[in-house]
C-alpha cells in the first residue's frame, strides 16, 4: 500500500508540474496507410495521423505526420525517410511509431519483416528519437476488420508484444491501440457498424468522392469516424501510460507535458427518436472541441423514414443521413436522428461553449509534391464506366523497347513494343489518391507471336505473375487481368517485366477499376457514361450496394475472407482474360 501511495504522490507531483507547463513541441508521426494523410478528393478516407492534432492544444502542439502507405518498419528506414526527420526533430519533441500492417511476414514482399528481425528495426526508431532529444512513443497497430470474435493478427505476428517488450526495456511510453480497437471491432461493437462506420466500405452514392461506392477496401483502411475513434483511444492510452512503473523519470516527465497539452474532451451523445436496438447509428463519443464531427445513421436499419439530424436545441442540421464536414462544439452536445412516427424532438439542456485562443490545432501533414510531366504521357481518351482510371502505356518513363504506331487498333498515342529479351521492362510512375485491398488491373496488349509471353507486373511492393497468350496477329488486341491488387495512396512505380527471351507483348493501355489512379504529374480522369470500351468487367457488387446493411455486411465478410486468404496464402493472384478486338 505504501508503494502505491508513493507512486501516486510522485505522479501527482509530475501532474502539477505538467499542468503549469506552457512549453511547445512537435509530435512527429511515422507509420503506414492507416496513419497517413489523404487528399480531400478521397474524403472520408482518413488516417489517424491527420486527426490527432485536433486532440491537442494548437498553441503548444504541432503535428508533423510523415506516415506513408505501403511502408513497413524496415522499408521506411531503407528509403531514408527516418533519417530525413533528423533536421526536423527538436529537443523536447515526440516520435509516435506505429508499424505492423505491412511488416507481417509471408516471404513474398521486400517490405515484410521476419519476426526475429522486427525488434532490430523498431529499436532504430527509439535510438534515433533519443539521439535527437525526442521521446519515442510506441503505438501498436489497430486491429483489422476480422468480424465478431475474429483473429487479432497483430498478436499472432506479435508486434503488440514486441513493442511492449521494447517499451519496457527502453523505459518509454507505450500506447496499446491494438487492444482498444480489437475489443471494439471484434467484441463490443456490431460487425455491421464496424464495416459501415469505421472501415472504408461505402454505399453507392453515399459520398460524392465515391459515386460507385467501395467494396474492395473494407478490411484495413478507415474512414474519418474510424480514425476519430483511434485518436480518442490514443488520448486515453496516453493518460493511462502515466501509471506505468517501467517509464524512466525523464520519459514520465515528458509524457506529463504531452498529456497536459491534450484538450478537454466532452460527451457527445447520439440517439434516435425511435427504438430499435439493432439500428445502425453513430455511437456516443468523448471528443475535444474542434475535432471533426461525423454523424451516421442507416435509415433502413430502423425501418422508418428518416427526416433529419437535429441538435440539442432541436435545430435541423441536415436532412441527409450522413452529417460531416463540421467540427465538434467546445461543450457536451446531444444529436438526434429523427424518424417519421417517432417522439417529437425535445431540447436538451447544455452549457455554453468556451473557446480559447489556443483551441485551434497546428498540423503539418505530408503530401505529394507537384510534378511536371510531358502532356503526351497523360491519357487523353475517354474513360469507361467499369475501368475508372485508364493509363496510356505507349511511353513509359523508363524501359527497354520502342514506342510504335505501326499496327492498328491501339487506343492512345501508340503502344510500347517491349524488347525481345529476358528482363526487358517498361516502368511507369503512378499516383493513387486512395487505397484498395483488392483492386483489379487491366492490361490491353497484342501478341502476334506463336507462344505466350509471361510477365511480372510489380505494383509498388507487390509482384504478380501474368500470362499474355497469343492474339492471332499484332493488329488484334486482347486483355489480361490481375485481381486482388493491393494499392496504397501514394506515388509508386508500376513495372512490367519479361521473364523469357521472347520478351513482352505490345502494350497499349492499362486501367484500374477504382478512381484516382493516374500517371504522376497528370490529372486524374473523370468518367463518362460510355460502357464497354475496354470491357465491362465490374464486380457484381453494384446491386448489393443498394441493399440493407445486413446484406452489405455479408459482402464485407466476403471481402474479409478474401483478404485474409490473400495474406495467408502469400497473396495468390487470379488472372482472367477475354477478347477485345479492334
Amino acid at each position: 500500500m505504501k508503494s502505491v501511495l508513493k507512486f501516486w504522490t510522485i505522479a501527482a507531483a509530475f501532474l502539477l508540474l505538467a499542468l503549469g507547463d506552457s512549453s511547445s513541441f512537435t509530435i512527429h508521426i511515422v507509420g503506414d496507410s492507416t496513419v497517413c494523410t489523404y487528399r480531400d478528393n478521397v474524403y472520408p478516407q482518413t488516417g489517424w495521423g491527420q486527426i490527432l492534432g485536433s486532440f491537442f492544444d494548437g498553441s503548444r502542439v504541432r503535428v508533423n505526420n510523415v506516415a506513408i502507405g505501403g511502408r513497413s518498419s524496415k522499408t521506411f528506414i531503407q528509403e531514408g525517410r527516418l533519417g530525413a526527420l533528423k533536421n526536423d526533430v527538436q529537443k523536447g519533441d515526440f516520435l509516435f511509431i506505429q508499424w505492423g500492417h505491412n511488416d507481417r511476414y509471408f516471404g513474398n514482399s521486400s517490405r515484410q519483416v521476419p519476426f526475429d528481425s522486427l525488434g532490430y528495426w523498431l529499436q532504430q526508431y527509439v535510438d534515433s528519437a533519443k539521439a535527437w532529444g525526442a521521446t519515442p512513443v510506441f503505438v501498436t497497430p489497430m486491429n483489422m476488420n476480422m468480424g465478431a470474435n475474429g483473429r487479432n493478427v497483430f498478436t499472432e505476428y506479435n508486434v503488440v508484444g514486441k513493442m511492449l517488450e521494447l517499451a519496457k526495456s527502453n523505459h518509454i511510453p507505450y500506447v496499446n491501440l491494438n487492444a482498444k480497437s480489437y475489443n471494439a471491432y471484434s467484441k463490443n461493437w456490431n460487425s455491421d457498424y464496424v464495416s459501415r462506420y469505421q472501415f472504408k466500405m461505402f454505399l453507392k452514392g453515399e459520398y460524392p468522392n465515391y459515386a460507385d461506392g467501395v467494396t474492395n477496401d473494407g478490411n484495413t483502411h478507415f474512414q474519418e469516424s474510424g480514425s476519430i475513434a483511434h485518436c480518442q483511444w490514443i488520448a486515453e492510452e496516453l493518460e493511462n501510460a502515466l501509471n506505468e512503473e517501467y517509464l524512466s523519470g525523464e520519459a514520465k516527465s515528458s509524457l506529463m507535458g504531452l498529456v497536459s497539452a491534450l484538450k478537454s474532451r466532452y460527451d457527445f451523445t447520439v440517439k434516435a427518436n425511435v427504438s430499435n436496438s439493432s439500428g445502425l447509428i453513430t455511437h456516443n463519443q468523448k471528443l475535444p472541441g474542434g475535432a471533426p464531427l461525423t454523424l451516421h445513421v442507416s435509415p433502413g436499419s430502423f425501418g422508418k423514414k428518416f427526416q433529419g439530424w437535429y441538435d440539442d436545441d432541436c435545430n435541423l442540421l441536415t436532412a441527409d443521413s450522413n452529417y460531416y464536414g463540421n467540427k465538434t462544439l467546445y461543450r457536451g452536445a446531444t444529436y438526434t436522428a429523427v424518424f417519421e412516427g417517432g417522439v417529437a424532438c425535445s431540447k436538451t439542456a447544455h452549457g455554453e461553449e468556451v473557446i480559447s485562443s489556443s483551441s485551434s490545432s497546428a498540423a503539418e501533414n505530408s503530401s505529394s509534391s507537384a510534378t511536371t510531366i510531358d502532356p503526351k504521357l497523360c491519357y487523353t481518351g475517354e474513360t469507361d464506366g467499369a475501368w475508372l482510371s485508364p493509363i496510356d502505356m505507349s511511353m513509359p518513363e523508363d524501359g527497354e523497347g520502342t514506342t510504335d504506331s505501326n499496327h492498328e487498333g491501339y487506343t492512345g498515342q501508340g503502344f510500347f513494343n517491349i524488347a525481345n529479351a529476358v528482363a526487358s521492362r517498361a516502368v511507369y510512375r503512378i499516383t493513387s489518391d486512395q487505397s484498395a485491398e483488392s483492386a483489379k488491373l487491366l492490361v490491353r496488349y497484342s501478341n502476334g507471336g506463336a507462344v505466350s509471353r509471361p510477365m511480372k507486373i510489380t505494383v509498388d511492393n507487390f509482384t504478380y505473375d501474368v500470362d499474355f497468350p497469343p492474339t492471332q496477329s499484332w493488329d488484334t488486341w486482347d486483355t489480361a487481368y490481375v485481381e486482388n491488387v493491393w494499392v496504397d495512396a501514394l506515388d509508386f512505380s508500376l513495372t512490367i517485366e519479361s521473364t523469357t527471351s521472347d520478351g513482352g507483348p505490345n502494350i497499349d493501355m492499362m486501367a484500374f477499376d477504382m478512381r484516382g489512379v493516374y500517371r504522376t504529374g497528370c490529372a486524374p480522369k473523370g468518367t463518362s457514361t460510355l460502357k464497354g470500351k475496354f470491357e465491362n468487367q465490374r464486380h457484381d457488387e453494384d446491386e448489393s450496394l443498394a441493399l440493407p446493411s445486413a446484406k452489405f455486411n455479408a459482402l464485407g465478410q466476403k471481402v474479409r475472407s478474401e483478404s485474409d486468404r490473400r495474406h495467408d496464402l502469400n497473396r495468390k493472384t487470379f488472372l482472367r482474360r477475354k477478347s477485345v478486338t479492334r
